[in-house]
């Protein structure tokens, strides 16, 4: 019997043809990674220094997964990278220090996440990559009242450009505290550096009963597109021009309410655990997130794309009252989804070797539980497991197991 060739040593695989070398590195996509390869050896190092000549601009990296702490007075924090196969990088654990009982709410571009101090009531915007802090809103004036500042607790938040630029606006999903005995959700916006936000009435048309709720923000086309419930619409809001009222937001911002037409599709065996709305390609996507009927965990997606109806008859939705549609998409054609209230992100598998269609999806699940911020945080905890992947019709739990949290929810940290 022959003996067994020996393992090869970072000299023998200086001989390997680039070519090869690069089908290899072409897979190992996360920077933290290569940086680890590149300090076994010189010869290694040179490798991946190299790299950069034989292939092309790499693709955008992937978020990160952010699981916070089981307890209130834990600062830390773990950050899980899905380019290197969901695994955990301790080194990027204690990026910044965080205050005892902060809770993640959402995330922008650029490592940005917007968090809520619980000990102080106060809301921030924080960089995790070099510690940067901006003080956002805590106090919204209602537009039935504009003489009473409410406290508020954001549940999502996105931004209409970084947070260094002056015309930067924000947007925010948030629960009034004045009143929780009628707990209902507001769409307010703020200047980045003011003090309070306002909020944005959601005009309903003549013919449309009911109270429109917030669903899901997001910034696109140069607007803020909001997805709101009773049918599913969209509410665009953008920036008029002319004079600056800064706390009457109905006075300087246009707004225009895209119907679509209502579906009379019944899930079953389903409840909607969740409605995102998603940028891809130059497009809206409506992203429905169901779980069983008495079940607490995620188990089905369907993903819808925004058109316009054709001109055809329609006796009971007319195109003229409602002249948009969901089109329930076949396959993700491709897409890479990252779905959390106002933070979605697209991204094309086929830039990314490995790796196949499919939406990532954290648990978010106190979203719809607004009553949530006026109880004992400590005896309602975040359950934190209903995290992972779905892809070609089943879930996979590829993140690492994390315990309930009494103060938060995970996040995406946006590279």
């Amino acid at each position: 019997m022959a003996s067994p060739e020996p393992p090869p040593t970072p000299e023998t695989l200086t001989t390997i043809p680039d070519d090869l070398v690069l089908l290899i590195l072409a897979r190992v996509l996360c920077k933290d990674d290569r940086a680890s390869m590149s300090l076994v050896c010189k010869a290694w190092r040179d490798m991946i220094a190299g790299l950069s000549a034989w292939t092309e601009r790499p693709p955008p990296p992937f978020p990160w997964l952010l699981l916070p702490s089981r307890f209130h007075n834990d600062p830390r924090f773990r950050a899980v990278c899905i380019l290197s196969g969901c695994c955990v990088h301790p080194h990027h654990n204690h990026l910044t220090i965080l205050p005892p009982g902060t809770r993640f709410i959402g995330s922008y571009e650029g490592a940005w996440i917007f968090v809520h101090y619980g000990m102080m009531r106060a809301h921030w915007l924080l960089n995790l990559r070099t510690g940067e802090a901006r003080a956002l809103p805590s106090l919204f004036l209602r537009c039935d009242d504009h003489q009473y500042a409410n406290d508020m607790f954001v549940l999502a938040a996105t931004l209409s450009s970084p947070p260094e630029n002056p015309h930067c606006i924000g947007a925010a999903i948030v629960v009034a505290w004045r009143d929780p005995a009628r707990l209902r959700r507001f769409l307010v916006f703020w200047r980045m550096g003011r003090a309070l936000a306002s909020e944005m009435v959601l005009d309903r048309p003549a013919n449309h009963r009911g109270v429109y709720q917030v669903e899901d923000v997001v910034h696109h086309g140069g607007a803020f597109n909001v997805l709101v419930n009773h049918g599913d619409h969209i509410l665009v809001c953008v920036e008029a021009a002319g004079p600056v009222y800064p706390e009457a937001w109905n006075r300087w911002m246009n707004t225009e309410l895209l119907l679509f037409r209502p579906t009379e599709r019944i899930y079953d065996q389903f409840s909607i655990r969740g409605r995102y709305i998603v940028e891809s390609r130059g497009e809206l996507l409506k992203v429905l997130r169901f779980r069983p009927r008495n079940q607490p965990t995620s188990s089905k997606f369907t993903v819808f794309r925004a058109t316009k109806r054709p001109q055809m008859p329609d006796a009971d939705f007319p195109v003229a009252q409602y002249p948009w549609a969901w089109s329930e998409l076949d396959t993700l054609d491709g897409r890479i989804l990252f779905v959390g209230y106002g933070c979605s992100r697209s991204y094309d598998a086929v830039l990314y070797p490995g790796f196949k269609a499919g939406i990532y999806f954290l648990d978010d699940g106190k979203f719809y539980d607004e009553g949530v911020f006026f109880r004992n945080h400590r005896i309602r905890p975040q359950p934190c497991k209903d995290n992972g992947k779905w892809s070609e019709g089943s879930v996979q739990r590829c993140f690492p197991t994390a315990g309930p949290s009494d103060h938060s929810p995970p996040v995406w940290l946006l590279p």
